[in-house]
């Protein structure tokens, strides 16, 4: 008599494949709720966020893949680490308060491991043209939040709108509109990826208003940084455009008439819109931004950029250590933080220690103009990578690469890249 079990019926099968499945929709819902509050109201809520990060990373672990293509990732992640503990012991050496030393242990070793993971989840879990399906949703809710600070601080005060930045402000003087938002750091990101990729919004009429909200968000925020994410990202758009693997699927005219047509449509709408129904004069608030160009970014960036430089020239280029501030302070509670992220990481790590920091993002950008320039760059990489050229040169100015709710503009587009493209990675230069 042969011992071998009856087959079971599939109702009677193991259920492992439901529990896979289950964890799937966990993660996924973590990780929604995680951009949500890290794109839509990043520093709002940092302990919820901490939380959902958290949990999104713990559903993420059980179905990561440690190919060679995250590993290649990880190599030089654990590089950035031997870097940054090496002048966390140095800025010690030089009297580094206790709790700046544990933030940046917080900001450069843990939270940049748990978005990496995280995004190599969505990557695996959901894919990358639904992530910017999701980013659709957000890019709303943004354009709401902001719409919603506006209303509640010019109707009800500051108190109202707390929840969003403690110590709000909303600037509206001779034609100039400002306000205080954490949410314009993700809106540089956003504005830059869909001004370069608008064919990524697949509705027309959907298209038409997110381009529109998102141009007067950036018109609106007084925020240089913002308003340039526009042209830029626009600028980048239509230089990768030819090199993009769908490209050569439709005529220009027809591409034109899709894509570039509603989005020239979407900023005249927006442009006539504030000039009619609010006291913003455009052209008040290009002058603005152009005068703040002009002069390095107004005058205590100026003074900033002086101390810092004159930091880097005392210590040699070798690095000062975390956590060691320099005279000028511009943040009295947190005196070793600064806007100038590429001059203070320079003074904090030295030239080599921020080569270091820096390789990543150079081998992603040179990778991703080899495949531009082989005509292989996808669409939706090019919305990441014109989203993240915007937020990374915003990173010269403020300081988003450095609170870890802001980090994920500068992790998603790398992990998208380095696993789905290894092939460039083994023949692109360092």
């Amino acid at each position: 008599m042969s011992s071998a079990q009856p087959a079971l019926p599939p109702a009677q099968l193991p259920r492992a494949g439901k529990y896979r499945l289950t964890v799937r929709h966990m993660f996924l819902g973590s990780a929604f709720l995680l951009l949500l509050l890290a794109v839509v109201v990043p520093n709002s809520l940092p302990a919820p966020t901490a939380v959902a990060m958290g949990l999104a990373f713990m559903l993420a672990v059980p179905g990561l893949r440690f190919g060679s293509e995250l590993r290649n990732l990880l190599a030089l992640y654990v590089c950035t680490i031997i870097v940054t503990i090496v002048y966390m012991i140095v800025g010690g050496m030089h009297d580094a308060p206790l709790v700046a030393l544990a933030q940046v242990a917080a900001v450069y070793i843990l939270s940049p491991l748990l978005w990496i993971i995280i995004a190599a989840g969505l990557r695996r879990q959901l894919g990358v043209d639904r992530l910017i399906d999701w980013f659709v949703v957000l890019s709303f809710l943004c354009a709401l939040s902001v719409a919603l600070f506006f209303y509640l601080f010019l109707t009800r005060g500051a108190a109202a709108v707390a929840f969003f930045f403690k110590g709000a402000n909303v600037n509206l003087n001779e034609g100039f509109s400002g306000a205080t938002m954490h949410v314009y750091g993700s809106l540089i990101f956003l504005c830059g990826g869909f001004f370069s990729s608008p064919e990524l919004i697949k509705n027309r009429l959907l298209r038409f208003a997110l381009l529109g909200m998102l141009l007067a968000c950036a018109l609106t925020s007084g925020r240089s940084a913002l308003i340039i994410a526009i042209p830029i990202g626009w600028a980048l758009g239509w230089i990768l455009a030819p090199r993009t693997t769908e490209h050569l699927r439709t005529s220009a005219i027809a591409r034109f008439v899709q894509y570039g047509l509603p989005s020239l449509v979407a900023i005249v709408v927006a442009l006539v819109m504030l000039q009619a129904y609010t006291q913003v004069s455009v052209s008040t608030v290009l002058d603005s931004v152009s005068t703040k160009l002009a002069s390095g970014g107004g005058d205590a960036r100026t003074q900033m950029a002086r101390s810092l430089y004159a930091g880097i020239f005392d210590n040699g280029g070798l690095g000062a250590g975390h956590g060691v501030g320099v005279g000028f302070v511009s943040d009295p509670v947190h005196p070793w933080r600064y806007e100038l992220v590429w001059l203070a990481t320079i003074y904090r790590v030295g030239l080599l220690g921020t080569f270091i920091y820096a390789l990543p993002f150079l081998v992603y950008i040179v990778g991703v103009v080899r495949m531009a320039l082989a005509r292989r760059l996808p669409n939706r990489h090019k919305f990441l990578f014109c989203g993240f050229v915007c937020a990374f040169l915003a990173s010269n100015t403020n300081p988003y690469i450095e609170a870890f709710a802001l980090q994920w503009m500068y992790v998603i587009p790398l992990v998208a890249w380095y696993i789905e493209y290894p092939v460039f990675l083994r023949t692109t230069p360092p």
